[in-house]
């Protein structure tokens, strides 16, 4: 995927929410954990977390028919972290994906592992302690740890992302810090109501 030309575009298309066409449909809270690996403990760290997830409907443009966004609010106490992602269906036909998925980190000033250098992609697992499958696609890097990652419009890649979203309960967020040193966000999902199902059906299917 050529990435670097549609990005700016993309970034248009996901992050642009205009507060007069935002609905938002549920909010439920669930458990996540931030692993971080380090040379002197062969198990690492690992440090409590929680997710907020919620779904909404969002222009993603003035005029333009409101869609559904599945959003997720993680707080990492300890490390005083912050992660807000948001997936959605992918509205820019330059971009090659069929949805997009937003992750930015807020890091207190003091963070001592130097910001994020990448978020190499998105793992979904059957449970918490189970090895991660990776979803199909492609990430970058936006802004400072701003990332995008864009789930592929392949039709085998297609369904089987789709497939692994809709049936797997955990997703874990890969991630390497400034420092080289490397971490894994574990996710639980939350139950997908009608609305969060919503946005796993491609765009091209809809009526």
């Amino acid at each position: 995927m050529k990435w670097t030309l549609a990005v700016v575009i993309a970034i248009g298309v996901t992050s642009l929410c205009h507060a007069d066409d935002v609905r938002r449909d549920f909010a439920t809270q669930r458990k996540a954990a931030l692993y971080e690996e380090d040379q002197a403990t062969p198990n690492g760290f690992q440090f409590i977390a929680s997710a907020v997830w919620r779904t909404e409907r969002v222009a993603s443009a003035p005029g333009e028919q409101p869609d559904v966004v599945v959003r997720a609010e993680i707080e990492i106490p300890e490390q005083k972290v912050q992660v807000r992602m948001a997936l959605q269906r992918n509205h820019d036909k330059v971009l090659p994906a069929s949805h997009t998925v937003e992750i930015v980190f807020t890091l207190p000033p003091d963070f001592r592992h130097g910001g994020i250098a990448s978020v190499p992609g998105l793992l979904m697992k059957v449970g918490e302690t189970t090895r991660g499958v990776p979803l199909k696609g492609a990430s970058v890097k936006v802004t400072s740890n701003f990332f995008l990652i864009g789930l592929s419009s392949i039709d085998a890649d297609l369904q089987r992302n789709v497939q692994l979203l809709k049936e797997w309960s955990w997703l874990d967020i890969p991630i390497v810090y400034g420092d080289g040193k490397r971490a894994i966000l574990s996710v639980e999902k939350a139950p997908l109501t009608e609305e969060a199902l919503a946005v796993l059906e491609p765009r091209h299917e809809r009526q």
